[in-house]
This record gives C-alpha cells, sequence and structure tokens, in this order.
C-alpha cells in the first residue's frame, strides 16, 4: 500500500493540476485580446471593437509582418486588450529578429541609445475632453470638413521605454493597452526574411491567449536609406529655459548645467532624423561646433543609430528674434565659414511680424550682414533684406514660393494646418505629420520648421503649467485652443507633477514624432525608388496626397488619406523595387486561405483572440512550454469533462488503493 507521503504527494499534483486549469482561466478572462497594427493608425483606450483588430496590412491574425531597409527604423504596435478584470505585471518582449537584437544597453541616459536597436514603448493615453479649434484646422464647429473625426477621449500619445518602467504594466480592465515597437535595421543586416516572437507575459509567463506569442516576420529589402536626411527640418525646444523644460528635470531649475540635458534631446532628435535647435547662443562655441561637426553624434559620444557622426545642417542665432552688430555678425559670418560651410545658418530676426514691422524687420536683416537674415513670414519684396522666409502651413502659395525663389530667396515653411497640410495636434490622425513630409517632398520645399517641442508651460494662454501625461490641451491664446500643440517630446522626469516622474534624465518620444520620422523615412525610399521606377514613384505621390497647399480651400476635407492602411500600401509597393529574389515583400493582409465564412479551425468567423474563438491560431490543447492550454471562455461542456476527468483520476485512485 502506498505510503501516507505518496498519498499526499498525489493529492498535490492533482489539486496543481486543478489550479493551473483555473489559473489558466483567469489569465484568458483577464487578457482579452492581442493584436497588432502598424504605426499609422491611433488606437484609443476604449476602441474594443476596432475594424482593423481581426485583419489588418500588418497583422492577419496570426503572425505579424513587416518590412523595411537597412538604415531605416520600422515601427508597429501591439494592442493588449484588458478582460474583465484588471491585470497587472504584464510585459510585452521581442528579443530579437533574426540577426537584429540589441546589444550591450544601459538606461543611462547619456549612451541610452548605444547597441539599441530593438525598444518596446508603453503608450500613455491622454483624455481629449474638447477638440482643437483654430491654428490647425480654422473652422470651429464640431462638424468642420476639415476636422478629422472621433478623435475624443482616451488618445494615445506619449510613449515611455518600458525598460525606465520596470518592464512591468497594468492593463486596465476593459481597455486597450498599445506598446509601441521600434526596430532599427543595421546597415550591414542581409536582405531577406528576419523572424522573431512578441511574446505577452503576465507574471513573467506568456498568457494563455495563442496571440499571446505572435510570429514577426521582418522582410529586410536590398536597399540602404542614407544617412543624411532625405527631408531637411527645424525643431525647435526650450532646452535653455527654466520655466519650461529644466523645471522638471532640476530640483533648482536656474542653477544649474544643462548642457548634457540638451544633448540628450539633440540625440533624440537625431534618433527621429530631425534636427533639433535652440538658439541661445551669444556667440559661437564648443558645443555647437560639436554639433554642427557631428562629433555630439558620434559613438565615441554614446550614440548609436541614423545618422551616426554627421552633424546638423542648420543653425539659428537669437532663435524668435534679436538683432547683430556690425562686429557680431562678421564674428559669426568668419566662423561658420571656416568650420561648418555647408550649414544653413541665419539671424533669427522677428516671429511672425505684423505689416507695421517690416521696416524694423528689413532694418535687423541689413545690420545682420553678411549673415542671412530669417523671418517667419510669407515671402514679400517689400523685405528685401531677408534671405530665408518660414512661410505659415496655411499662408503657403506655390505661386508665391516660385516667385520667391526666382528673386534668389529661400522659402520654407512652418506648423500644420488641415486642410492644406497635416496638423501636429494630437486629436488628428496618426499619419498627420507624416503627410508634412510627403508635401515637402513632392513640391521641393527645403526645410519645415515646427516652432516647439517642449511648451510644458502654456504662458500665453495663462493656463499654467501642463500636467503633460493627464491633459491633452497644451496651447491656449485668446480663441485658439490646440490638443499637443507644442508638445512633440515628454519629459522623463518631472519634478513639477511628480505623480507622473518616470524616473529617467531624459526626453521621451511621442506617436506624433514618429509618424513624423516615418513621413521623412518615406521620403528617403521615394527618392531611392525614382530612379528605379518614375511611374511608380509619381503614381504614389499622386495617390496619397493629390492636393495641398493652395490647392486647397478652408471648409475642404482633405485631399489626402487619413487612413494609415492605405499609406502602408503604398510604402510596401515602393519597397518591391528593392525585393531580393528569396525576399519579396508579401502581403500579410490577405486572408488565409479558408472557407468563405469560416476561420481555418473551422469555427464561425470570430476576432482573433478575443472572447467567443481563438481566431484560428492554435488548437485550444496545443502544448505551450509543455502545459496545455485551456481556454478562460471555454464552454461550460468543456470545464465539466475537466471535471468529470479529474474526479476520475481522484476515483482511480481511491480504487487502486482499496486494492491494496
Amino acid at each position: 500500500m502506498p505510503s501516507k507521503t505518496g498519498m499526499q504527494l498525489s493529492y498535490r499534483v492533482v489539486f496543481a493540476a486543478l489550479a493551473m486549469i483555473l489559473a489558466g482561466g483567469s489569465a484568458r478572462a483577464d487578457i482579452a485580446a492581442v493584436w497588432a497594427l502598424d504605426d499609422g493608425t491611433k488606437i484609443k483606450a476604449d476602441a474594443l471593437s476596432h475594424a482593423l483588430k481581426a485583419r489588418n496590412g500588418t497583422f492577419d491574425g496570426q503572425t505579424i509582418k513587416i518590412f523595411g531597409a537597412r538604415n531605416e527604423t520600422v515601427a508597429f504596435q501591439v494592442i493588449v486588450e484588458g478582460g474583465s478584470a484588471a491585470t497587472s505585471d504584464v510585459n510585452v518582449t521581442l528579443d530579437a529578429v533574426g540577426t537584429i537584437k540589441n546589444g550591450a544597453v544601459s538606461n543611462d541616459p547619456d549612451t541610452y541609445f548605444v547597441g539599441r536597436n530593438i525598444e518596446l514603448f508603453q503608450q500613455v493615453y491622454l483624455n481629449v475632453r474638447k477638440r482643437s479649434k483654430g491654428l490647425v484646422w480654422e473652422p470651429w464647429e464640431p462638424a468642420a470638413p476639415e476636422m478629422p473625426a472621433g478623435l475624443l477621449g482616451p488618445v494615445p500619445d506619449p510613449l515611455v521605454p518600458l525598460n525606465i518602467i520596470g518592464n512591468k504594466l497594468t492593463v486596465p480592465a476593459n481597455r486597450n493597452q498599445g506598446v509601441w515597437v521600434d526596430i532599427y535595421i543595421p546597415k550591414d543586416t542581409q536582405p531577406g526574411v528576419h523572424k522573431g516572437t512578441v511574446k505577452v507575459l503576465v507574471n513573467g509567463q506568456p498568457c494563455s491567449l495563442p496571440t499571446c506569442q505572435l510570429p514577426l516576420e521582418l522582410t529586410v529589402v536590398d536597399a540602404t536609406l542614407p544617412d543624411k536626411p532625405a527631408l531637411k527640418t527645424m525643431l525647435y525646444f526650450s532646452g535653455h529655459d527654466g520655466d519650461t523644460v529644466l523645471e522638471r528635470y532640476f530640483p533648482d531649475r536656474w542653477n544649474n548645467d544643462p548642457s548634457k540635458l540638451k544633448e540628450r534631446h539633440y540625440k533624440l532628435g537625431r534618433r527621429h532624423q530631425i534636427t533639433m535647435f535652440i538658439g541661445d547662443d551669444n556667440a559661437p562655441n564648443q558645443a555647437m561646433a560639436d554639433r554642427l561637426s557631428g562629433k555630439t553624434f558620434s559613438a565615441a559620444n554614446g550614440y548609436y543609430g541614423w545618422g551616426v557622426g554627421q552633424g546638423q545642417d542648420v543653425y539659428s542665432i537669437h532663435t524668435f528674434g534679436g538683432t547683430l552688430n556690425s562686429s557680431q555678425a562678421n564674428t559669426w559670418n568668419d566662423w561658420f565659414k571656416q568650420n561648418a560651410p555647408g550649414v544653413d545658418f541665419f539671424l533669427y530676426t522677428w516671429d511672425e511680424p505684423e505689416s507695421g514691422d517690416l521696416g524694423q524687420v528689413n532694418s535687423r536683416a541689413a545690420s545682420a550682414k553678411p549673415v542671412p537674415a530669417f523671418v517667419t513670414n510669407d515671402y514679400t519684396s517689400e523685405l528685401s533684406d531677408i534671405s530665408i522666409f518660414a512661410v505659415y502651413a496655411e499662408n503657403f502659395s506655390l505661386s508665391n514660393f516660385n516667385q520667391g525663389k526666382a528673386a534668389g530667396k529661400t522659402i520654407w515653411i512652418y506648423n500644420g494646418t488641415r486642410p492644406f497640410t497635416g496638423s501636429f495636434a494630437t486629436d488628428d490622425v496618426a499619419v498627420s505629420p507624416r503627410v508634412n513630409a510627403w508635401i515637402q517632398y513632392k513640391h521641393g520645399i527645403e526645410r519645415w520648421f515646427y516652432w516647439e517641442s517642449t511648451y510644458y508651460n502654456d504662458f500665453q494662454g495663462g493656463a499654467g503649467k501642463t500636467n503633460l501625461f493627464k491633459e491633452a490641451m497644451t496651447f491656449s491664446n485668446g480663441s485658439d485652443e490646440v490638443n499637443g500643440d507644442g508638445v512633440l517630446i515628454y519629459p522623463g522626469r518631472d519634478l513639477v507633477f511628480p505623480a507622473e516622474d518616470r524616473g529617467f534624465d531624459g526626453p521621451l518620444p511621442s506617436i506624433r514624432l514618429k509618424n513624423w520620422r516615418r513621413g521623412i523615412q518615406d521620403a528617403a525610399l521615394l527618392a531611392l525608388a525614382k530612379a528605379k521606377d518614375q511611374a511608380l514613384h509619381d503614381q504614389a505621390i499622386a495617390a496619397l496626397v493629390p492636393a495641398a497647399l493652395d490647392q486647397k480651400e478652408h471648409n475642404q476635407k482633405v485631399s489626402w488619406s487619413e487612413d494609415g492602411e492605405q499609406w502602408l500600401e503604398q510604402r510596401r509597393k515602393l519597397a518591391m523595387l528593392f525585393a531580393s529574389n528569396n525576399s519579396t515583400p508579401i502581403d500579410p493582409g490577405t486572408p488565409p486561405t479558408t472557407p468563405p465564412g469560416s476561420e481555418p479551425n473551422g469555427n464561425p468567423p470570430t476576432t482573433p483572440g478575443t472572447p467567443g474563438g481563438n481566431g484560428g491560431n492554435v488548437e485550444p490543447d496545443t502544448l505551450i512550454g509543455g502545459c496545455a492550454v485551456v481556454s478562460g471562455d471555454a464552454p461550460l461542456a468543456t470545464w465539466w469533462v475537466l471535471g468529470l476527468a479529474l474526479l476520475g483520476v481522484l476515483v482511480a485512485r481511491r480504487r487502486r488503493r482499496r486494492r491494496y
């Protein structure tokens, strides 16, 4: 007869098995779905029945399929949907994609990007209580045709690296938690299909949904994006201002050395192919020289990724308005001729002057010679001493643009207003900043300037300091109110609102910043494609941005598609030009071959990974890690069968004992 200890062990095994089944059911109930999509659509926290959930151009219900060139950062999103209860200690991982993996990485903000090819971010949701009005779309009526629809409520924008928050998330009940994934494709990556697995873990173990372990296929095409940007940009940040950026990071905002913090912002911009600037120097200095020479962005200085070792291509003197006397002007001019001859440098004479200010603008420009002079204003022959005009997007006229160029002037563009361009508002569609890059490329506009990325204190509207991880509305001035205006970058530290402090001494990106990067990379791909297939190049531009700038008028819908899937498909066509014979990017949007009206497993159509079906990915009894996975929403009959099976085990044990 078995010993008492042996009988106790048998019971423990049985009850442990029962506990595992019940635990599996609980986990399934708490994580209701896992799915993926590309970077061109914002998924709100309450969008539990999104049209792209079942299948889309990146996710076929079973596998994530993406593509890119060498020296390109490709991105996608993983959406984890909470069930009937909140689930804590959730993590999303992607350890490697073929040969692409992280090297030795750290959270040191000065070397943060070194070795970092794969990065995952928590999407933070901002509650958009009311729509933006003015500046980004002029008519203020909710039904205005140029206003994008559906972006009230919890909209994602701030992105917080999972590694700086302990790789732990809490997924709220009946809410989405998005995770953004960036993959930088190194220049030495071989073309072909590189595979990995995206895992959604709960308490360190994959949750019980089949989609909690998603295969990933990255097709690397035989092309390399250049390290020089396809499009020139300017993005201001207030890295010298104690009332905005510095007070978020330093207890004593006026008595500190912000040089390292500034450098971290410049590096973040470089990883997104965007040139960040301040322009508060009274004379040339070593930090400025290092940025313009590329030393700031060198491996030795703790930078890795796109544009390594490349210098910045623009410098603003006295940003938002200032003067130079003859001696100062000669000092600046001589320095640039000797040290940075290819850089666009200028005196920022005036910001948005009124008609009565034009005389003073001309006077400042004349006094600054031989330094070129810059102003944010439409081109006009009245400002004869101005060299560079940055025209507000709403006012940008193609005929005025051509007149200015014919007069020997440089004409840039700044900010963004629908329907003329995309906008940078939080309550705009994801592709809106991307649109601007395509418009810039199509019309040959040399540089796009966005006025601010760290407007953390709404002093213009008197609203004061913004709780950036809670409040969507960041800018107000008179009747203008804009969600996210002036904030493309979030603070990793927040001493003003300590409850929102992420504990990272560096800047954090946003979904809008990443979509601007996506557009700039698209332009690089377009430039490469033009040499291979001019017709396809032209067709893509005509399809996505048929009309823009002064080809549009107020009270009209935008001409460009707001559907990120259409942008994805045009990009796929361009990438196909560079596919090697064995690595053609297949269309992941094509559903698996199944009889009409059924899923691959023969069940009625269901949304992959949602209660009511397994999405045809894995049969319910598939072994994962040697343990049978049981659906938490399995039919009641299944639980009766399991219960009877366990009862049979117990009875068999008793009968066996009786035999002895």
